[in-house]
């Protein structure tokens, strides 16, 4: 439509992340299954399920002959788990509008605020030896022990006074994870190279160069009080994803709409800050649109075997998606 209401844009992602082991899933990971009260699968929470909220509810209002005022479009798009490609294409394009949702799984929650996410590597240099007379080399393994334990005092640090406000129930709200370590090329060979990866949590309208350089340093220091690792220090590079952290005013009119259709569609509004990167920041910071994520189910089993979505979010989502586009946008019941 487009009678002179606000415009409205329903984003949600397509692409998944690998099923990993399929043995460790007691449903099939590519097949929706229905039980529990939930859907089972890959990408059921993350986000297939919020993504086909938006749509039930747009075709709820269609069925129903209501006119909006305002212009609702429906963002289907892939690459968000990398970086956000298909968002970016869509804002670069001119796909922007007066107020957006993602249905990202926030546990039926108001997220006017994502953390950042950065991705890191750290290669740790050490000396290679016969595996018999060890002590002559360097373990690049034993080596990375020192800048693993400076990571993690970093994180503590970064994260001491953070939970609070958005973030209240949240120890650590930007975590700094390790989630790959590779090192050596034969067992009896000392490792002369171990290469870790991460995602390095950056906090709500926090400077990313700066923090960046905190964990440059970080590593330096822990370089620095080693006699090897001084003279053959760590290199650290920054790669692959990169979330920006983005946050709106909670009282904004987007946030309000989705709070007040939520409560009357039988819910209890909550607000809290997300944790996790998101295409949000590029809706905000890239194309000027106010956003929140809204969505069924848990982030904590996305990503997992046995991935799921309640039946029950399911239906409060998509009744909430329909009453905020009727609010939101303006419709012709209103005459």
């Amino acid at each position: 439509a487009g009678l002179g209401g606000r415009s409205l844009i329903f984003n949600g992602h397509t692409d998944v992340v690998p099923a990993g082991d399929v043995a460790n899933w007691q449903h099939p990971p590519f097949a929706a299954t229905v039980a529990d009260g939930r859907v089972y699968g890959r990408g059921s929470v993350d986000m297939k399920g919020g993504l086909c909220c938006a749509l039930a509810a747009a075709r709820a209002i269609q069925v129903a002959g209501v006119q909006l005022r305002g212009r609702l479009m429906i963002e289907s798009v892939g690459g968000e788990e990398d970086g956000g490609i298909g968002t970016l294409a869509a804002v670069l394009r001119g796909y922007r509008a007066d107020g957006a949702v993602i249905m990202e799984p926030t546990e039926l929650r108001i997220a006017p605020a994502q953390a950042g996410a950065l991705n890191f590597r750290v290669t740790v240099p050490g000396l290679s030896a016969h595996g018999c007379v060890r002590e002559e080399g360097v373990s690049a393994i034993e080596k990375f022990f020192p800048v693993y334990t400076a990571l993690m005092a970093l994180e503590r640090e970064r994260n001491a006074n953070a939970a609070s406000g958005l973030y209240a129930r949240y120890a650590l709200p930007y975590a700094i994870c390790i989630g790959t370590v590779r090192a050596g090329t034969w067992a009896s060979s000392v490792a002369e190279s171990l290469e870790c990866e991460g995602r390095y949590g950056i906090a709500i309208g926090e400077d990313i160069p700066a923090a960046q350089r905190q964990l440059e340093q970080a590593v330096a220091a822990a370089a620095a009080a080693d006699p090897w690792l001084r003279d053959h220090p760590p290199v650290v590079e920054w790669w692959g994803g990169r979330f920006e952290p983005a946050a709106i005013a909670t009282d904004h009119p987007i946030a309000a709409t989705v709070a007040g259709a939520f409560a009357d569609a039988g819910g209890t509004p909550q607000l809290e800050g997300m944790t996790y990167g998101a295409d949000m920041r590029l809706l905000v910071n890239v194309g000027n649109t106010p956003t929140v994520m809204f969505g069924p189910g848990d982030v904590r089993v996305a990503h997992r075997p046995d991935e799921f979505v309640p039946l029950d979010d399911l239906l409060a989502a998509t009744r909430t998606l329909a009453l905020t586009a009727l609010r939101f946008c303006g419709h012709g019941l209103d005459d």
